[in-house]
C-alpha cells in the first residue's frame, strides 16, 4: 500500500494573470484536488476527484510530502473549513492553498522542520503573485 503524496499544483490562469493553485492529494484510491474557483467577490470551494495532470491547463506541481491515509480525512476537513475570503480584494486561490498548508502544519499533519516541506514553502514563496 502506497502512502498518499501531497502536492501544490499549478494551472494556467483562469482569470487575469495569476497562476491558479490547488492542493492535490495523489492517492491511488481517490486522488483529490482542493481549490477555490471563481474570482473576487464570488470565490467558492471546489473539490475534484481526479488526477491533477489530466487537466489541459495543468502546468506542474510542487511536492509537499507524504501523508497517511488517516491524514487524508484531516486534509478534507481542513480544506472545507478554511474560510473563503470574498471581502479582501487581494485574496485568491494561492492564499487558500497557503492557508490550508498553515493549518495542516498547526495540526501536525505537516512538520515545519521537514526538509521537503521547507523546500516546497520556499518554492511557493518564489511563485506567489502575478505572472510577470
Amino acid at each position: 500500500m502506497a502512502f498518499p503524496k501531497l502536492y501544490v499544483v499549478f494551472y494556467r490562469p483562469r482569470y487575469g494573470n495569476y497562476q491558479h493553485w490547488a492542493l492535490y492529494v495523489d492517492d491511488e484510491d481517490v486522488p483529490m484536488i482542493f481549490e477555490v474557483i471563481g474570482q473576487h467577490p464570488n470565490f467558492k470551494r471546489n473539490v475534484v476527484k481526479a488526477k491533477a495532470e489530466k487537466s489541459q491547463s495543468f502546468l506542474g506541481k510542487e511536492y509537499v510530502g507524504v501523508v497517511s491515509k488517516a491524514d487524508v480525512e484531516r486534509i478534507k476537513n481542513v480544506a472545507s473549513t478554511i474560510p473563503v475570503d470574498n471581502e479582501t480584494v487581494e485574496w485568491d486561490c494561492q492564499d487558500y492553498v497557503l492557508e490550508i498548508l498553515d493549518k495542516l502544519e498547526d495540526d501536525y499533519v505537516l512538520e515545519g522542520d521537514d526538509e521537503d516541506y521547507r523546500e516546497a514553502r520556499s518554492v511557493l514563496k518564489g511563485k506567489r503573485g502575478a505572472i510577470v
